[in-house]
């Protein structure tokens, strides 16, 4: 049986056949590994928990002497590599995403979250846990970093910073699906389970084939073996995160195939998306902490806004009232200039390395400036704040729906 969330059905069937059904159930599937794990470290406490899974993630499992059953069973998943795994297919992803510098990371914003934003049902877990109604900018800094340690050289090898993060990311997702789930408002009939497989298999894509389009869009060039990498990548990426690998694409046709078909069966906008659509806006509008960065920062927003409306579309873009229409032509008329320093990039010797190295560096330099000195924390809300205008607003939206 379809899941009420689902939208399009017949189209969508026609465009993906028996994937539609798979998708649906996957509304309803969560991570069990981790959800088994998130109920043991309830139980024994979540700073001893917390503590028991860094050991084990620095020191490995067999540094536990009496680790429970749900931490064997993760590990034991985590700690084999799959045989598809290419190493240097995933060097070349890293590298080829760490170019994308600024360029990527305002991808990110303007299109992967803002098209995100459009799913009502995709959203309720960041309404109801106020996550982006407190802290906003922290947050979204949080993500950055998981994403600048995923794109390094090695980053998601075993003893890097990147698997960690990633690990650590399952683990309060989890921990959210479990909070959630026991909530009395949450309605998994109409927006299927919290952060459910389905929605963790879009978020995937959102990382990968979402920023290898918008990139594109702004003018930067990435060779068909270079996406392909980039989504090589975050397939592993998705993988460790607990991503079912029916949803893991292994190139960029499928990932572009998939995506365009779990975007046509998202349910539309709703009231939680204009709130989180402006909550984005206003916290890259409000990054102004120095002279230079207020002087520029009202063209980035319109840029920003353009880029939106050339990849998404005017419609969502439309829903999500983002402004400043006629920038969507700047876009593409920068694109232009953008391509033509992309083809002297690819003619001349060593400039593709030279411009991994410095895109990177603006990765690292947007996160730390955003996280101020102070690592992310890693740590999940402790209970659904109603008292949230996020969570109030969504909460009369269910009511009244």
């Amino acid at each position: 049986m379809i899941h009420k969330r689902v939208n399009k059905v017949a189209e969508a069937r026609k465009h993906s056949g028996a994937f539609v059904d798979m998708y649906s159930d996957l509304l309803m599937k969560g991570d069990p590994l981790a959800d088994a794990l998130a109920e043991t470290m309830e139980s024994m406490g979540h700073k001893e928990g917390m503590a028991m899974l860094d050991q084990a993630l620095d020191h490995g499992i067999r540094s536990l002497r009496s680790a429970p059953k749900s931490l064997v069973d993760l590990f034991a998943q985590l700690d084999e590599t799959p045989d598809w795994v290419d190493w240097d297919r995933m060097e070349l992803g890293a590298r080829a995403y760490q170019r994308t510098g600024m360029a990527g990371s305002l991808t990110l914003s303007a299109v992967s979250l803002m098209n995100g934003y459009h799913s009502s049902a995709a959203i309720k877990p960041l309404l109801f846990t106020g996550q982006l109604d407190k802290m906003a900018r922290r947050r979204l800094a949080e993500t950055g970093k998981f994403i600048a340690q995923t794109i390094q050289v090695d980053g998601l090898r075993r003893d890097r910073s990147g698997f960690k993060s990633t690990v650590k990311v399952r683990v309060i997702h989890a921990f959210v699906r479990r909070m959630l789930r026991k909530s009395d408002r949450w309605d998994s009939e109409l927006w299927g389970l919290p952060i459910n497989q389905a929605d963790m298999g879009a978020t995937n894509l959102s990382f990968s084939i979402a920023l290898i389009t918008g990139v594109r869009a702004i003018g930067l060039k990435l060779s068909r073996r270079e996406a392909d990498a980039i989504i090589h990548l975050w397939r592993y990426s998705g993988y460790l995160s607990g991503v079912d690998p029916v949803l893991l694409a292994t190139n960029e046709e499928e990932a572009w195939y998939r995506g365009e078909v779990i975007d046509m069966m998202q349910p539309g906008h709703d009231d939680g998306s204009l709130l989180l659509a402006e909550a984005l806006r206003s916290t890259t509008r409000e990054r102004t902490d120095n002279a230079i960065q207020n002087a520029i920062m009202p063209v980035v927003m319109r840029y920003h806004d353009g880029l939106t409306r050339v990849i998404i579309g005017d419609e969502k873009a439309d829903h999500l009232r983002t402004p400043h229409e006629e920038w969507a032509d700047v876009v593409r008329g920068l694109a232009k200039i953008v391509g033509v320093v992309e083809n002297v990039r690819e003619r001349v010797p060593f400039a593709t390395h030279i411009a991994a190295r410095m895109g990177n560096l603006a990765w690292l330099r947007i996160v730390k400036e955003e996280l101020a000195g102070k690592p992310p924390t890693f740590e999940p809300p402790r209970s659904v704040p109603f008292a949230t205008r996020f969570a109030q607003k969504i909460r009369a939206a269910a009511e009244a729906a």
